[in-house]
Formats: C-alpha cells, structure tokens, sequence
C-alpha cells in the first residue's frame, strides 16, 4: 500500500539561476559553516512548514514567502535555524527540535500539535515494525510531512547517520515499511522499518496535526 501525503511536489524547490529544481532542502544552502555542517534539524523543520503552508490555507503565516524558489526557501531555513537550532551535538534528541518548533508556532500563533514517535521507547528485540508503521501511516494521512532522526543507520545502510531527514510517502506492506524521504534537495529511498529493528541510538519521527 502506497500513502503519501496529499502533493509531494509542493516541496519543489526551484533555482531559475541554476536552471534545476530541488525536493525539500538541502543544508548545504545556509550561509554559516556551522549551519551547513549542523543543520539538517532546521532544514527538516524548514520542509515541513513550507509545506503545511502551502497545502492549508489557515496556516500560510508558516512559510512568509510567495514563491518556493531557491532564494527564498534559503531565506526560510535561516529563520527555523534560529528555533530549531543546533548545540554542540547538533539537533540530538526528537525534544530539541519540537521545542524550538513549537516556538515558532507560537510567535505566529497557529495552533498545532506535536505527534512523537520514539525509538528508544522499548529494547530492541521488543520493538515491532508495526508500531513504526502505524505512525507514519497516520501522520501522512493527515498530510504533514514527518521530520526523521536517524542517530545511527543500523544495517539501513542508504541513509546518513546523525541526521535528520523529511518523509513525504512511504510504501507499506504487511512485514514492512519502504519510506520516500527529502534529504539534501533530493529524493531518496530507504527501508525505514530496517532501520527500526536495527538502530543502535536512539531516534524518532515527528508529525504536526
């Protein structure tokens, strides 16, 4: 079963000057060395805005833009740099980025709340790839895009370790869970339910609703 939420190519991003387009963002982007080496948090937190923005009309003040050009979009992810913003060990814990995330929400008084999924909740061997499934498959129901920490890859070898990642769809069978996700301005693809029974650290999932 494939879920998605509702416009994947919302977050299109395109550049006129470099004649290309991008999905999501890419850290790569901000100004600061320290932010392009630390800032897949806010980056993530930039999609998901951008996105929700875009998709309802009650939350446009989410994303101060007209356009999702590459200009503007940079412009967008400074400013969540500045709630969800990196410590020492980056963005390291699903609570660091709701809280600055929810500051943000806050400031532009739109009410939303929070959804978290952790992974450290139960011993390895006790955990079930259902419970991962479930949860991404309510939080692309209700069309919000889910910010993805991955502290360590496990035996999910295409992803990055310590880094956060935007899944937008995901492809779900009975025994498992296949997720399309925006890192870095593209779109990739991984077996997020391998990930769960395998990572090392711990991590999570978070949607807005």
């Amino acid at each position: 079963m494939l879920v998605s939420v509702k416009k994947q190519e919302l977050l299109t991003i395109t550049s006129a000057l470099e004649n290309t387009s991008y999905f999501g963002g890419d850290q790569e982007w901000y100004e600061k060395n320290w932010n392009r080496e630390a800032g897949c948090g806010p980056t993530s937190a930039a999609n998901i805005t951008a996105y929700l923005a875009a998709a309802n009309e009650g939350v446009k003040a989410l994303y101060p833009y007209d356009t999702m050009d590459k200009t503007n979009f940079t412009k967008h992810m400074e400013e969540m740099f500045q709630y969800v913003t990196p410590g020492v060990m980056g963005v390291n814990h699903v609570n660091k980025f709701t809280e600055g995330f929810d500051r943000y929400l806050k400031e532009r008084k739109i009410n939303l709340t929070p959804k978290v999924f952790e992974a450290d909740k139960k011993p390895r061997k006790l955990r079930e790839v259902k419970d991962i499934i479930d949860f991404v498959k309510e939080g692309l129901e209700a069309d919000c895009p889910l910010a993805f920490l991955n502290l360590s890859r496990g035996l999910e070898k295409s992803i990055q370790g310590w880094h956060w990642i935007t899944i937008t769809a995901a492809d779900i069978t009975e025994n498992g869970i296949r997720a399309t996700a925006s890192d870095e301005g593209k779109k990739i693809d991984f077996d997020l339910g391998l990930w769960y029974l395998t990572t090392k650290m711990h991590g999570g999932l978070i949607y807005y609703s």
